[in-house]
């Protein structure tokens, strides 16, 4: 329930960060994939950060005494990798008035992106930006 209160929070402000992400792609030189490609790897790596941390501190593992069955893989360099996508996933969680918007107004510029080049207006064009008052010190 506290996700869905915190997705509902956060949907607004992340609707209008995604529709200024497109604009400002959209502006840009290249097709779909190439801005797509551009806008998206790190909103994933952020998203995929925050699964992990969650199915960590979900899975009990998080409270003292907790064994680090799930998350052990024995190889070094996996087990390395884990802890460091977990410790920038809890930093997520703890910066999610952040990490949430961000990762969903992500989301919601590539769905604006795809749906612009499917023929669908969805993303407005620039407002012209107003001429200067003249006579004003």
């Amino acid at each position: 329930m506290a996700g869905l209160l915190a997705l509902l929070f956060f949907l607004p402000i992340s609707f209008v960060y995604g529709r200024h992400r497109a604009r400002r792609a959209k502006s840009g030189p290249g097709g779909l994939k190439r801005r797509l490609a551009a806008l998206l790897p790190l909103p994933l790596l952020v998203g995929a950060c925050l699964g992990l941390a969650v199915l960590f501190h979900a899975s009990g593992e998080g409270t003292l005494g907790g064994g680090a069955a799930i998350f052990s893989t024995g190889n070094g360099v996996v087990d390395a990798g884990l802890r460091t996508a977990r410790l920038v996933g809890d930093l997520a969680l703890v910066l999610f008035f952040l990490s949430l918007p961000f990762v969903l107004g992500s989301a919601v510029a590539a769905l604006l992106l795809v749906l612009d080049a499917r023929g669908v207006r969805a993303i407005p064009a620039e407002a012209p930006e107003p001429p200067p008052a003249e006579g004003r010190d």
